[in-house]
């Protein structure tokens, strides 16, 4: 018997508020994370999606010598993590400031909405009005939309695939058309970052959990059920390429993905490792080249756990790698490796 909804989102307050604890412990690990320089609040339904709209805020962290009177930057779009019920915009910060030191990116951090009060797919479509709302307001922005990269993790991880589905899907263009929608803004995806991402619902938890090597380390049932019964009340949904880019067919992935700088890092002791592993080893039978790596020993979030010793070594060997894919597709301009919505 499913829990009521009302139940559920007293739940994912009560998870909120010790998450929050967690990551306020977790910012106060040296090296400090660096705090946003700005907020943007838009309305969605402006671009995609019709309704009565909400308010979505952009986290904004800039790189030390911007400058939009001179010069366009290019894009990292972050989308946190969380199981799609808990977080917020400024979980990444130490990530972002790998990306501010290693690139010569802006980084914007989604504040997109939450389960139980949104489940699926509200938090997809408020990622592609995020991405439709920075290209159609580059120049305000400073950013140049020919060079956007898409990062997340966990649930996070996976609006980074399910956007561009989602955005290629509303458009029906293939990546290599020029074409465009009347009145659709221009841009192109060059780049996708992933850290453990969930990749398919259609497995079910206990079979998740069977497969990891260290069962004992994976997320407790409590999270976990209230993960999936509030982001995903209507079972249906589990097949859809918006809630499980591996459901999406072979041509949706070479049309929706950039041909290349794609990374997935997943965690050894994490119930998602291997629908982690199997997507990469997918996309690479499509033709794309893909960066895969699995974090040794590490539990799902390894990165976002506070630890009184100071901050895990195994975070800045893997920011780094992922930034240098990132630099390489964001600081050229080489259509060929990307992907055109």
């Amino acid at each position: 018997m499913s829990s009521p909804r009302w139940l559920l989102q007293i739940q994912a307050t009560i998870w909120r508020c010790l998450m929050n604890i967690g990551f306020g412990l977790n910012s106060l690990q040296s090296p400090r994370t660096p705090s946003y320089d700005s907020i943007k609040s838009f309305r969605t339904g402006t671009y995609a999606f019709t309704g009565p709209g909400h308010q979505l805020n952009l986290y904004f962290y800039l790189p030390k010598d911007f400058d939009a009177k001179r010069r366009k930057y290019p894009v990292v779009v972050n989308f946190h993590g969380g199981g799609f019920t808990l977080g917020s915009a400024t979980d990444d910060r130490r990530w972002a400031a790998a990306v501010l030191n290693e690139t010569t990116a802006i980084f914007v951090s989604v504040e997109y909405r939450l389960a139980p009060e949104y489940p699926f797919p509200i938090c997809v479509q408020d990622g592609c009005e995020a991405v439709l709302h920075l290209a159609a307001n580059c120049e305000e922005y400073g950013i140049d939309p020919e060079r956007i990269a898409l990062t997340g993790f966990s649930a996070g991880a996976n609006l980074a695939f399910t956007v561009p589905l989602m955005l290629q899907n509303l458009f029906g263009i293939d990546c290599a058309s020029s074409d465009r929608l009347p009145g659709s803004p221009s841009f192109r995806i060059v780049s996708i970052v992933s850290f453990y991402p969930v990749t398919d619902f259609r497995i079910s938890r206990p079979s998740k959990r069977a497969s990891s090597k260290r069962p004992e380390k994976s997320l407790p049932r409590i999270v976990t059920n209230l993960f999936d019964a509030s982001y995903m009340p209507d079972p249906a949904n589990v097949s859809s390429p918006f809630a499980s880019p591996s459901a999406a067919s072979d041509d949706m992935l070479r049309q929706a993905l950039p041909f290349e700088n794609i990374a997935i890092y997943c965690c050894e002791w994490d119930m998602l490792h291997a629908e982690g592993t199997m997507f990469a080893r997918r996309m690479e039978k499509l033709g794309k080249q893909v960066e895969h790596e699995t974090i040794p020993e590490a539990v799902h979030a390894f990165d976002k756990l506070p630890r009184p010793m100071g901050v895990d070594p195994r975070i800045g060997p893997i920011y780094h790698k992922a930034c240098t894919i990132l630099a390489r597709a964001l600081d050229t301009k080489s259509l060929k490796a990307s992907a055109a919505i």
